[in-house]
């Protein structure tokens, strides 16, 4: 059977007086402690495993179980835990069976990730243990009894490669082969021991170990392994083999704390005893042989370079047999259990490792793990002397730690003693006669115990600390700035992250390696200093003082550096995709091909200790607002061309014609050898620079006069002249066409700095020729098209100063006094956007403008216009203010009032509904006298009724384009005849309706009267009716972004009439009856004023008129009954609008002058309605209907249901 390790010698299950009780909490969140993750979660309170994937390779796992329920995502191998309970009743019970085989996969499993139960916090001596990282999932590859994945049909490599997101497996597992002990000198003879040490599965397993690192080596898959529990100063197989392969960077080997063996002083340090003194209530002590290094944990030799220790002692998690005794009936055991060995240490990085993934997405396993173990803890005491012993034989080690063993045995004897150790004779008691026995002594480096240092969660999740060229490669190697040095690359793929860590490096270390290893670069990576490469899209920040030697090289997204950091003896190289921005210090050069951003996102100075090199393709950035602007400050400037650019801080508020002074600072004697010099817009601003002249000194604006000569131009302006050497300005005029070959000569060898302005569009082929001493500012009009071939020509040294402007400027001739700049500085007027708030069919959106220019804007609309320029939903939050449901409102009211109109002259169309139903003179009586329909009605004795009165709920559910509604409503109405051919009917209506729009809310209470009469003629029908109506309406509306709702009240009054004629056509039980009819509307609609915080509107009163035409067909269907008549009918109208098909609001802001706007809206031009019912006239006067219908426009659709009940009388 295939061998593998558990630390099973020394998993031990604590007796507890409670059954649900976890009595060792208080040691589990000391273990915590031990390893910053309280403190960790304190600063990340997000950082919890969520959405991260591991894998657990260990024996059976109880999904079950509460701190697992919803856990594993898949389980393979032994795939079902219940069949336990089926197969192996009889080994239940037994502790080293349950420990080794049924529990230790659950419990694992529980300490990377279990579940927060119950309470939540840190407790006060209780409650249930949780994982390190208590949200993430897991695939697990279990096994039973035997570790052979061949047997259990698992493909290792296979299984954790199916899910792209798991970079990390832990491994409490593995085989008893010790490389370093046995002398193993290269990788194969490893993989051969492997397989001689098991006659019968030593194939299969030499397999599974290529498998495992097949994952480190191409999928980068973090492998997290424990020690082992042998007592010995080196671990077992997996943990030596990136000894003899340096190409396996993302192993881990774990080793095993006692917590009861560490104290915490209070400034952090760790404190590793030897031994634990009590003091006795009688006043004595007594000394515990208690060592914070754990005896039976494997030491590091030969693996110190990539090691951790993590506490692995009584360590309370979950036990998969916690349902024993629903399944079998047998004893009730606890939720959850205390184990001890490296099983227990290992499952503590690893969910370390999840945290990490889960705050740097970016990071690879192998990256994941440069991570832990850069930042463990040093920070550290170690004892003297310590024992390890072999689990279950008085087989012990004496370790001497940094010191040398005593030659005199005696010294020996009392540095045992010291730990607690006494010569009394006890078989069952370890003494220092049993520990002397073999006289095992060894001198190790602390190193070689403690590997790297002590898991440190908290600083874990601040990034790498150290650039290791010992976890580096050949192909790390690179010469990108002329010289060799090794580089950690760091690929963000378009996510962001931060460094908080002082990043220093580490060089080759021959003593961490093994000569004869297999793809060692140990003869290229001696002596180089080691680099740092950000790629990728995304921003890294750096927040430490860091202290590598290599330079570092930005080719993609952003590198930050944040208030504070510094690069000490870096130098940075931004590649042409690349970004640096910051305020940090980089004592060496910056050399920039891409992007270099003074301040990040505020006012900030970059100083770079040496050389700042601009090359042709770069951009230089800096930031400025009202009080200031960012500067690159460095002892020497080398600019080879590019752009320099000034950009507007976001979160400022730029007030219209508000003058920025900018500070040129040490860049001003480097201005005439940029390319170009622009000032950036900030969404709706953009900078002018008025009359700005910057003389060849380059510390004095204006420094000649001006003389301002004109361009051809359609109609040429007024020139004048001026004696001396000049400047020439041309200032493009709106819809003035600069002709191809207009130039202005001046004398001068050309030196340009172009200064441009947003929104204006500058040509690729525009020239400039130079020839005189002077300078030539072009200002371009939003309006005016710069030909591709206008070009100015000078002749001597000067500056061309290039302006895009959207003021128009007249052109002519204007003398400018020389201005001397204060320290280097110009001065920026800012100007808004007109056509930044450009909303379509209407003009409101110069109104908003008027009130971002307006010069007395209070703090919540400077607030406000600093919010819409920073944001991406610039158009949505303009619609929003823009937004005005008010026509909607008027328009689904129209409807409605339309509706009630169409019912009530169906009403009347059909009186024999309720008060003429057997009259012969009736609208559904075609002719007079009597027929077969007739002498069954009064068959059945069914007398005339003069009177009817009716009472009608309904339902109302609006769909349309630009919100949703519903309305409930109560309709009352009475009619009578006033003799055979007149009929007189009234009906009043409430509704109460809802409805959602975009960014609104509204609610409406609407009352009719309506009035309708027919008369009866030979060959039709005249119908008529009037309608009066009232609705007090509310609003609640809100600007995208903004938490303050803006509310409004409002009142329409309705009036209409209808006059129409009508025909019916009897066949049978059938009548056929059409119509058409004129309807007149007419709405007001008060002033009112809305209340809010900003932009809240005055509407002026609207009075609306609107005429339509409509017609339809009316199709009846009545039978008789015994007690009763039954009727359906189906109709159809269609209404035209002849006129009134557009609707105005005149409106403006209440706090903004001037900032009158009219919205113009069109109503829909038709309507459409279908309707069927179905009615019960009973004999004693009483009648009932149901009424569905669909009323349907271009924009809306509306179901109406009616339900009537009445009576005649």
């Amino acid at each position: 059977m295939k061998k593998f390790l558990f630390p099973l010698q020394c998993c031990a299950v604590l007796s507890s007086p409670s059954l649900f009780a976890s009595d060792l909490f208080v040691t589990l969140e000391k273990s915590y402690n031990i390893i910053n993750l309280q403190k960790a979660k304190e600063q990340n309170p997000a950082i919890d495993g969520s959405n991260v994937v591991v894998g657990v390779v260990d024996s059976l796992f109880n999904p079950e179980h509460p701190s697992l329920q919803g856990k594993a995502i898949e389980i393979g191998g032994y795939k079902n835990f219940d069949d336990i309970y089926k197969n192996d009743a009889g080994s239940i019970g037994s502790a080293q069976k349950d420990n080794a085989t049924f529990r230790h996969g659950t419990h694992v499993a529980g300490i990377l990730l279990g579940k927060h139960l119950g309470r939540q916090a840190t407790f006060d001596g209780d409650g249930d243990p949780y994982g390190v990282a208590p949200n993430a999932k897991f695939y697990g590859a279990a096994f039973k009894e035997s570790s052979n994945f061949n047997y259990w049909g698992l493909n290792l490599f296979d299984f954790f490669s199916k899910d792209p997101k798991l970079n990390i497996v832990n491994h409490s597992w593995g085989y008893k082969v010790f490389p370093y002990e046995q002398n193993i000198s290269n990788y194969e003879q490893a993989l051969k021991t492997v397989e001689s040490n098991d006659p019968y599965n030593g194939y299969n397993n030499k397999n599974e170990v290529e498998r495992i690192v097949k994952l480190a080596k191409e999928r980068k898959v973090l492998n997290v392994f424990g020690s082992g529990n042998d007592g010995k100063n080196s671990a077992s197989l997996f943990e030596l083999l990136p000894r003899y392969d340096e190409d396996i960077r993302s192993f881990i080997a774990v080793g095993m704390l006692d917590a009861d063996g560490i104290d915490i002083a209070p400034d952090g340090k760790i404190i590793i005893k030897e031994k634990r003194v009590n003091q006795l209530s009688s006043g004595g002590e007594r000394t515990l042989t208690l060592q914070g290094i754990h005896k039976y944990s494997n030491g590091f030799l030969g693996s110190q370079a990539y090691s951790l220790m993590a506490p692995g002692s009584k360590i309370d998690a979950a036990n998969a047999l916690f349902d024993v005794h629903k399944k079998l009936g047998k004893p009730q055991q606890e939720e959850f259990i205390p184990l001890t060995g490296t099983s227990q240490a290992a499952p503590m990085v690893s969910g370390a490792a999840a945290l990490v993934a889960q705050k740097f997405p970016f990071l690879n396993g192998k990256q994941i793990a440069d991570v832990l173990l850069s930042t463990a803890n040093q920070n550290y005491t170690l004892p003297k002397v310590i024992i390890k012993q072999k689990p279950n034989y008085d087989a012990f080690s004496v370790i001497y730690i940094d010191q040398d063993i005593p030659q005199d045995e005696t010294q020996i004897r009392r540095d045992i003693a010291e730990l607690g150790y006494s010569d009394t004779p006890d078989k069952d008691k370890v003494t220092l006669n049993k520990i002397l026995t073999n006289k095992t002594l060894y001198r190790l480096k602390r190193e070689d115990l403690m590997g790297q240092g002590i898991l440190d969660v908290q600083k874990a999740l601040n990034g790498v600390a150290t650039l290791d060229a010992n976890r580096l490669n050949v192909s790390d190697i690179q010469s990108p700035t002329g010289k060799t040095e090794a580089y950690y690359l760091i690929d963000t793929q378009g996510q962001n992250g931060e460094f908080a860590n002082n990043i220093e490096q580490k060089m080759w270390d021959d003593s961490l390696h093994l000569a004869t290893a297999k793809n060692s670069p140990a003869e290229q990576m001696r002596g180089l200093n080691v680099g740092f490469i950000k790629q990728g899209l995304g921003q890294l920040s750096f927040r430490g003082s860091n202290s590598y030697k290599g330079a570092t090289l930005v080719r993609g997204g952003e590198l930050r550096l944040k208030s504070g950091s510094a690069l000490s003896e870096s130098s940075v190289f931004v590649e042409q995709d690349g970004t640096l921005s910051g305020s940090g210090t980089i004592a060496n050069n910056l050399d920039n091909k891409g992007t270099v951003i003074a301040g990040s996102d505020d006012i900030a100075t970059l100083t770079v200790g040496k050389n700042y090199t601009h090359h042709g393709t770069a951009k230089l950035v800096l930031n400025f607002n009202t009080q200031g602007n960012s500067k690159l400050v460095a002892q020497n400037y080398d600019i080879k061309g590019g752009k320099l650019l000034y950009r507007p801080l976001s979160g400022q508020f730029y007030a219209a014609g508000q003058k920025v002074q900018i500070d040129l600072g040490s860049l001003a004697n480097s201005l005439n050898r940029f390319e170009s010099v622009e000032i950036l817009s900030n969404g709706s601003t953009e900078f002018k620079i008025a009359d700005f002249k910057l003389a060849s000194n380059r510390t004095v604006i204006n420094d000649d006069t001006i003389e301002e000569k004109p361009v051809t131009e359609p109609q040429p302006s007024d020139t004048a002249k001026e004696e001396s050497s000049s400047e020439a300005a041309s200032t493009e005029q709106p819809n003035t066409e600069v002709k191809p070959n207009d130039t202005v000569k001046e004398e001068s060898s050309p030196e340009t700095v172009s200064i441009e302005q947003p929104n204006a569009e500058a040509k690729l082929s525009d020239t400039v020729k130079e020839e005189s001493t002077s300078e030539t500012a072009s200002t371009e009009q939003p309006s005016t098209e710069v030909k591709p071939n206008d070009n100015v020509t000078e002749e001597s040294t000067s500056e061309t100063v290039s302006t895009e402007q959207t003021n128009n400027v007249e052109k002519k001739k204007e003398k400018v006094e020389a201005i001397p700049a204060q320290d280097g500085t110009l001065i920026a007027e800012v100007k808004v956007k007109k056509e930044a708030f450009y909303i379509p069919n209407s003009d409101i959106g110069e109104a908003i403008y008027t009130a971002r220019t307006s010069a007395d804007l209070s703090q919540a609309y400077r607030d406000f216009f600093v919010k819409l320029d920073n944001t991406v939903n610039r158009q949505a939050v303009l619609n929003s203010i823009a937004e005005d449901h008010l026509p909607d409102m008027l328009n689904d009211s129209t409807i409605k009032t339309t509706h009630f109109a169409q019912q009530n002259l169906l009403f009347s169309l059909t009186p024999n509904y309720f008060v003429q139903r057997f009259n012969t003179n009736g609208i559904k009586k075609l002719v007079a006298g009597e027929d077969m329909f007739l002498s069954k009605l009064v068959k059945h004795n069914l007398a005339q009724k003069k009177y009817a009165f009716y009472l009608t709920p309904s339902y109302h559910i609006t769909q349309a384009n630009e919100f949703k509604a519903n309305s409930h409503g109560l309709r009352m109405g009475v009619a009578t005849n006033i003799d055979n051919k007149q009929q007189l009917a009234m009906s009043l209506n409430y509704e109460r309706g809802k409805g959602t729009f975009h960014s609104a809310n509204s609610h409406s209470d609407t009352f009719n009267v309506a009035l309708n009469y027919v008369s009866h003629f030979d060959h039709f029908k005249l119908l008529s009716g009037v309608n009066l109506g009232k609705s007090q309406n509310h609003y609640e509306k809100q600007i995208v972004g903004e938490r303050e709702n803006i509310t409004g009240s409002y009142q329409n009054r309705f009036a209409s009439a209808q006059l129409g004629v009508a025909k019916s056509y009897k066949r049978e039980n059938f009548t056929l009856s059409p119509l058409t009819y004129f309807n007149y509307d007419f709405v007001h609609q008060n002033a009112f004023n809305e209340s809010g915080r900003i932009f809240t509107k005055s509407y002026d009163s609207v009075n609306y008129h609107s005429t339509a035409l409509g017609a339809g067909l009316l199709l009846n269907y009545a039978t008789t009954l015994d007690n009763a008549q039954i009727q359906f009918d189906s109709y159809a109208i269609y209404q035209h609008r002849l006129s009134g098909r557009n609707y105005r609001n005149n409106a403006k802001f209440s706090e903004i002058a001037n900032s009158h706007f009219t919205q113009t809206y069109r109503l829909t031009p038709s309507l459409f309605t279908l309707g069927f019912s179905s009615r019960v006239n009973f004999n004693n006067g009483f009648f009932a209907q149901l009424a569905l219908e669909s009323v349907l426009t271009s924009s809306q659709k509306t179901r109406n249901i009616l339900a009537t009940l009445g009576y005649q009388f």
